[in-house]
């Protein structure tokens, strides 16, 4: 099943992908936001959920240790973030695991953060 969802993440262009209770939803967006948005409007989303997406940090890890989600797929993931999903039991696979320099330089390329 994460293989789908993972095709889905680059096929579709989006940013992240959630599967909850044989529901596939995608969303578009840049950094955390959208997970802050779930978090807020619609926490059930993450309850058991698998999720597939382009960049883990550890805010965002925080984030899906939080709500409960079982299964986490990164194209790109820290290292703490792995290390925060790891320790709290999460099924995490990844393309590419960076330091956090590393991880901040990315996300500067992305336009997530400025100087």
């Amino acid at each position: 099943m994460m293989d789908e969802l993972k095709d889905k993440l680059h096929s579709e262009q989006c940013s992240l992908v959630v599967l909850h209770e044989g529901n596939i939803r995608t969303f578009d967006g840049r950094g955390v936001r959208t997970l802050y948005d779930l978090m807020t409007n619609e926490p059930e989303v993450f309850l058991g959920a698998k999720l597939a997406d382009k960049a883990v940090g550890r805010t965002a890890a925080r984030m899906m240790v939080e709500g409960g989600v079982c299964e986490v797929y990164a194209d790109v993931i820290s290292e703490q973030a792995f290390s925060t999903l790891e320790d709290a039991g999460i099924k995490v696979t990844y393309n590419s695991k960076v330091n956090h320099q590393d991880f901040l330089n990315i996300w500067k390329r992305l336009g997530e953060i400025t100087d």
